[in-house]
């Protein structure tokens, strides 16, 4: 099999002549960066940070702010314009912020070992510096990354880089799952998460070593001047703004309910960190089984399509968990499936689209108040939802063996509310896409394109399949 670098040029828009040698190192690197940074998302995010908050003492609302942390600390993504115009490189801004976002985690540790009041409030303290820092690297390495990918080959990239980034996700849930299940049993729990948190911190690390050799892209962006009016400027565009408003509604209607899911496997359903991290597991393979296949469709017929179709299906998701007790868990492994195959084409599509629809020029702020405004709607949601649920806590209906929660009622309301959002999709337009119909007929078709998951986790053979496709 003949290498890209002793083929003809390619001629696609974004590649540019006799460099797709270059290219192919480039998309391999940021597919080994992805992969190696998911490890520390994993082990300090997710179920194993919720598990982390009950551990210190966490209470239905204080796990509502947990969950909302995060997303509150978007507004930071409108300092990045201005730092990136100031040092004139995304680089820098972007790989600082990743490496303090993460090693400040290192000062959890000693916490885990002191017995104070104080205890949570420097948890969640420490959680929200960590996010503000990754907030403020995160615009630039979006627009640089998608200076680096060529538009036509984003879907099938993204796609494939997603499935690797999903086995480190199988590794790293059960590795930590079996860490924490071993440390428990012998009452340390303390040790448990001092080394999942080191592990994750470490291969953080090299994730930023092998960020920093990337060069910079091609964008004149670092040299526009960025005051406040440039920044919001993406709020003047009409277009944007639509799609603003269906994220927004999006993650208000997502961020009531997730936080919770884990909560609630750990309280109510009584399961073990192990068959927690397999059902995480088993979501990302899923993922990594379908990836391919979205990223075929997204190609074809658009994001958009895709993503109402996706929406449709995850708006069912929280009324599946209205079935598992503690004694009836294998419909978990059923719930899995759909539930990893829906959004991983969900994700896809969401992650292409505030690309697909800011300019290259000002792509910087257009994702910063992307980000900044579709948090701003998880946070007030998952805010409301700790809110909710510490008002409901004494909530509990019996019928038959089933025995419905505080956490039921929010899973009832995220349902509704991301139906209702789906809806609101429909409406969205975007140049050139496709029919949700003509999407579905195309669907068939890739299906019977979808072959081995192994060949999904090599990024240079989407350059090749484009090349074959463009050469001539």
């Amino acid at each position: 099999m003949h290498q890209i670098s002793n083929t003809p040029p390619m001629r696609a828009r974004g590649l540019p002549v006799g460099k797709s040698g270059v290219l192919k190192s480039q998309l391999c690197i940021f597919s080994w960066e992805g992969a190696f940074a998911n490890i520390f998302i994993i082990l300090t995010g997710g179920a194993f940070l919720t598990s982390m908050g009950i551990y210190f003492g966490a209470s239905d609302l204080e796990i509502g702010l947990l969950g909302a942390i995060p997303f509150i600390s978007q507004t930071a993504q409108l300092v990045a314009p201005w730092l990136i115009h100031l040092t004139g490189t995304r680089k820098l801004i972007t790989v600082s912020g990743f490496i303090l976002a993460r090693q400040i985690w290192w000062l959890l540790i000693p916490l885990l070992f002191i017995s104070a009041d104080w205890n949570l409030t420097v948890f969640l303290v420490i959680m929200a510096l960590s996010s503000i820092m990754a907030m403020i690297a995160t615009p630039g390495w979006l627009s640089w990354i998608a200076d680096i990918v060529p538009e036509k080959i984003r879907g099938r990239y993204f796609a494939r880089r997603n499935s690797a980034i999903a086995v480190t996700t199988v590794v790293a849930t059960i590795m930590g799952g079996l860490i924490l299940d071993h440390f428990r049993i012998i009452d340390k729990e303390n040790l448990g998460y001092s080394l999942i948190i080191g592990i994750g911190c470490i291969f953080a690390l090299i994730s930023a070593v092998m960020l920093s050799k990337l060069p910079e892209a091609g964008s004149e962006e670092s040299r526009i001047p960025h005051r406040f009016a440039d920044v919001i400027a993406p709020l003047k565009d009409r277009h944007f703004r639509s799609l603003l408003k269906i994220f927004f509604a999006w993650n208000v209607a997502i961020g009531i309910s997730a936080i919770f899911f884990a909560a609630h496997m750990l309280k109510n359903l009584e399961m073990s960190f192990t068959l927690i991290s397999i059902y995480i597991a088993a979501v990302a393979l899923s993922g990594i089984f379908m990836n391919r296949f979205w990223g075929m469709v997204i190609d074809r017929v658009g994001s958009k399509s895709v993503l109402v179709f996706c929406a449709f299906g995850i708006s069912f998701i929280p009324i599946i968990w209205f079935l598992p007790r503690a004694d009836f868990l294998w419909i978990l492994a059923l719930e899995a499936v759909y539930t990893g195959a829906l959004w991983s084409g969900f994700n896809l599509a969401a992650f292409n689209m505030p690309i697909a629809n800011s300019p290259g020029s000002k792509r910087t702020s257009y994702l910063a108040i992307f980000s900044v405004i579709t948090g701003l709607g998880f946070f007030a949601a998952s805010f409301l939802g700790g809110l909710l649920a510490e008002i409901w806590e004494d909530f509990g209906v019996s019928v038959g063996s089933y025995t419905f929660v505080n956490y039921h009622l929010l899973f009832l309301i995220s349902s509704i509310l991301r139906f209702l959002t789906s809806f609101f999709i429909i409406k969205f337009h975007e140049p050139g896409e496709k029919s949700l119909p003509v999407m579905i007929q195309f669907m068939g078709y890739a299906a019977l394109k979808q072959i081995s998951v192994g060949r999904q986790l090599f990024p240079h053979r989407v350059l090749k399949k484009h090349h074959q496709n463009t050469k001539g």
